[in-house]
């Protein structure tokens, strides 16, 4: 899967040195992409924010970790150094895909000086009211590593989330993820309008979870009306400190559907730490009434060990089975965060259970997952439905069967018997 990857990357590096418009595929037919949810897959770990500065330009801002990457001193000046590379492809989205804008930008960053993050602003070529996806290769050139991530372009509003930046509010510096802790204190910058105020909508967290895969009945992918809305100062001199659970939407009007979107999902979020956070996602593998006994109890962090401990009767394969499940919840928040915490999505759901795929395909409207051999007849697959929203570009709805009842029944059996369910090995 590395060798395919690493020749696909080659590829793309090359096609995309030429930037010329015209209609070709976004992603290659049949290519597997599963190693985009794959934490193991790369040492790299970029952030990537879209904003709209003027009618016609995009900005593209990619940060990148510089511990992350490799330095050494073979150059010519003898100094520890690093070779950073970015490729990118915008395709506008419509009845054809359409390249519009391709580039290859090199970074050479010596070590000597550099901050702790690197940021870099790049230009793409839009027009108002319309979509596009970008391509974005980030390349760790000495270790011979690259990722790769897909970004959704809405200039279909003036008033989106994407016209609006987050600034910390003493450093000015932009912030990347909309998912915020109490201690942070920002900024939300709207340049586009003369104005002295903004409103602000807050929604209660949304709890619900998925439905098991084989029921048809569809997970909710939206918030209902507003819980409250308030005024605030646009330019508030103490900044904007979020002590509340919830999402919080500021926008420009009261009528606005759209705005600037902020999500707080409690403290060490994405990571799950206390035993309340380890209770919630194991309604996955739990009854209603099992989920209500074991909340009931008063040495919480002692129900989950019971459990677990019940399940494998063996410590060391209870604490395996914890260390993955667990991992498994902090990934599907990273990977699949939107109004709701990554978990608890129709993507999370599955992922919490059976893991990263072993095959992933995608278009700009939907993802398949596949696991086990794909030429086996004990193949399990998932399709989920890109759904648009004014809350998220990262909302995905399972097509779901009644088809998958007997493989999520066994891999369910399977966790509550201390094993960790893999397809093929049921």
């Amino acid at each position: 899967m590395q060798k395919s990857f690493l020749k696909y990357i080659i590829i793309v590096l090359i096609a995309m040195t030429y930037g010329c418009k015209t209609q070709e595929p976004l992603i290659s037919q049949g290519q597997n992409l599963s190693y985009l949810y794959n934490p193991g897959s790369t040492s790299l770990h970029p952030r990537f924010m879209i904003y709209h500065s003027n009618s016609t330009t995009t900005n593209l801002m990619v940060k990148v970790y510089p511990v992350e990457l490799l330095f050494n001193q073979a150059n010519a000046e003898g100094k520890y150094q690093a070779w950073l590379s970015i490729r990118y492809r915008s395709f506008e989205l419509g009845k054809t895909r359409m390249l519009v804008d391709s580039s290859s930008l090199e970074f050479p960053l010596q070590l000597e000086g550099l901050k702790k993050e690197f940021v870099t602003n790049i230009n793409l070529k839009t027009q108002p009211d319309k979509k596009y996806l970008v391509e974005v290769v980030v390349m760790d050139r000495l270790r011979k590593t690259a990722v790769q991530t897909f970004l959704s372009v809405d200039r279909s509003s003036e008033i989106n989330s994407q016209n609006f930046m987050i600034l910390h509010h003493k450093t000015r510096s932009v912030i990347f993820n909309p998912v915020v802790d109490s201690n942070m204190i920002f900024d939300v910058y709207f340049p586009k309008k003369t104005m002295d105020t903004l409103y602000v909508k807050y929604y209660e967290p949304d709890s619900r979870t998925p439905y098991p895969p084989n029921l048809l009945l569809s997970s909710p992918v939206k918030l209902s009306d507003p819980d409250s809305i308030w005024i605030m100062p646009y330019w508030d001199t103490e900044g904007i400190r979020i002590n509340e659970k919830g999402v919080y939407q500021f926008s420009i009007g009261e009528e606005d559907e759209t705005g600037c979107n902020i999500f707080y999902f409690g403290q060490y979020y994405p990571s799950v730490k206390t035993p309340e956070q380890m209770i919630e996602p194991l309604t996955y593998l739990l009854s209603d009434k099992e989920m209500d006994d074991m909340n009931s109890q008063a040495d919480k962090k002692l129900a989950v060990d019971n459990f677990w401990l019940g399940a494998s009767d063996n410590i060391d394969r209870a604490k395996e089975q914890i260390r993955i499940y667990y991992n498994r919840v902090l990934y599907a928040n990273y990977y699949f965060t939107s109004f709701k915490e990554g978990w608890r999505t129709d993507r999370g759901m599955i992922y919490v259970i059976y893991g990263p795929p072993t095959g992933l395909y995608k278009t700009p409207t939907e993802e398949k997952w596949v696991y086990g051999n794909e030429k086996s007849t004990q193949k399990i697959s998932f399709t989920f439905k890109k759904v648009d929203s004014p809350f998220s570009y990262n909302i995905y709805r399972l097509s779901r069967s009644a088809d998958l009842n007997s493989r999520w029944v066994q891999a369910i059996r399977s966790w509550r018997q201390g094993n960790i369910f893999i397809v093929g090995n049921d």
